[in-house]
């Protein structure tokens, strides 16, 4: 697992225990147990303030380290927490009722927000049955004197028709032109340098073994998108995919596809 995807997990634990304890604490609040609620927040006002401290902290970690531009949920997510804790804590403080309704529920949302990776709180991939299998299913594999061409992507939710009709035509002029240049390294030393590029820049999203399919990345196993398409996509981006050709140069790129293709 990638340091990225890490931070991501850790960042979403800490909000958890944090909106936890916030909800006992509105739970005796609402019930009026004011003893209860004085004897919980003195024995937990150090933890509050560590877990306010270690969501924004693990947050901005999270921007400053994600693979390519952050995208916009990451940055409402933060700008949320900023702006819920230390309303939160103040509401507690003085037992405003409506303030911490007001707040549980803000903080609810960017607990989902950040589980969901998206600010409508749904997912950009469909739905499976395992966890083994996170990403995007596909099945024929293309062969790469052919076309690269991507089978599910008209119904992919995280793909507009605009941007799938863009990938097919792009792909296709590319592979009738010339098929991307061979690196001259051996080849054990290109996956080598290649894992380690995708660890770095793909696996936040990918996972280490290409199925992890955080905010609508496919799953690299079953994908049926040939070296060509690949090399197109990790260049030029597509859909949440940000764009690596002012990141990676071009032998980078290509090594990080060569690792690609034997996630199988």
């Amino acid at each position: 697992m990638s340091f990225s995807a890490l931070l991501l997990r850790l960042h979403l634990l800490v909000l958890l225990a944090f909106l936890l304890f916030y909800a006992i604490k509105a739970a005796l609040l609402f019930s009026s147990r004011q003893e209860t609620l004085r004897n919980l927040r003195a024995r937990t006002r150090i933890v509050d303030s560590l877990l306010g401290l270690l969501i924004l902290g693990s947050g901005i970690w999270l921007v400053a380290q994600y693979p390519g531009a952050a995208p916009r949920w990451l940055w409402v997510e933060l700008g949320l927490a900023v702006v819920l804790l230390p309303l939160a804590i103040a509401a507690m403080r003085r037992q405003y009722k409506l303030g911490v309704a007001c707040t549980l529920l803000g903080l609810l949302y960017l607990y989902g927000v950040a589980q969901a990776g998206s600010l409508t709180l749904r997912r950009p991939t469909r739905p499976v049955a395992s966890t083994a299998a996170l990403g995007r299913p596909e099945t024929t594999p293309t062969p790469d004197a052919a076309p690269p061409i991507d089978t599910l992507a008209d119904d992919e939710p995280g793909l507009s028709e605009a941007e799938a009709d863009a990938l097919k035509s792009a792909t296709v002029s590319a592979a009738l032109a010339s098929p991307p240049a061979e690196p001259e390294n051996d080849g054990e030393d290109i996956l080598a340098d290649g894992k380690a590029l995708f660890n770095n820049n793909c696996a936040a999203c990918h996972g280490a073994d290409g199925r992890l399919g955080l905010n609508g990345a496919h799953d690299l196993s079953k994908s049926n998108l040939n070296t060509t398409g690949r090399v197109y996509m990790v260049t030029q981006g597509l859909g949440k995919m940000p764009s690596f050709k002012d990141k990676l140069t071009t032998a980078q790129i290509q090594h990080i596809v060569a690792y690609s293709l034997t996630l199988k």
